[in-house]
């Protein structure tokens, strides 16, 4: 799959920003995601509902996959690239590989309490699948916004 013009990557990771915002506005932690087709057409989008759910795990991703899950089958996954404000967790990056996703756009860098602590590149190298990865979209943007958002939220880490 041919990597997203930067400006699109830029103007998707808006839309995931707006997400984010949307998750805090509810009472959730900072994070979104938005899924898209090779072109850059938005097909789904989601953010955490951790707080608001009752689950620790209704991160953005998860939600994401859930909700792409009921539209598509698996094996059209492949073809979807995720954009999130922030590297996921090793639970969401795993689900995410799990459902046959390839191609991923993060924003801001893995967030130094995540626990446990297992990177988005280190997941990476024991991938069975061909993945493409691109780091750092809006990055500085991204994590500005985590960080008022957490502030505001008085600093609560995600679980």
């Amino acid at each position: 799959m041919y990597p997203l013009k930067i400006e699109k990557q830029e103007i998707l990771m808006r839309l995931v920003m707006k997400e984010a915002a949307l998750a805090v506005e509810e009472g959730n932690y900072p994070f979104g995601a938005v899924a898209v087709d090779a072109d850059g057409t938005v097909i789904a989008s989601a953010h955490n509902t951790q707080v608001t759910d009752h689950d620790p795990t209704a991160h953005a991703e998860i939600n994401l996959i859930r909700c792409l899950a009921e539209e598509f089958e698996e094996s059209d996954f492949n073809r979807i690239i995720l954009i999130c404000n922030a590297q996921s967790c090793s639970m969401c990056f795993s689900a995410a590989i799990k459902a046959g996703i390839c191609n991923y756009i993060f924003g801001a860098p893995n967030e130094p309490h995540m626990n446990p602590y297992l990177p988005v590149a280190e997941i990476a190298k024991h991938s069975r699948a061909a993945l493409q990865i691109t780091y750092g979209v809006l990055e500085e943007e991204c994590a500005q916004q985590i960080a008022a958002m957490r502030k505001k939220q008085g600093g609560r880490p995600a679980q």
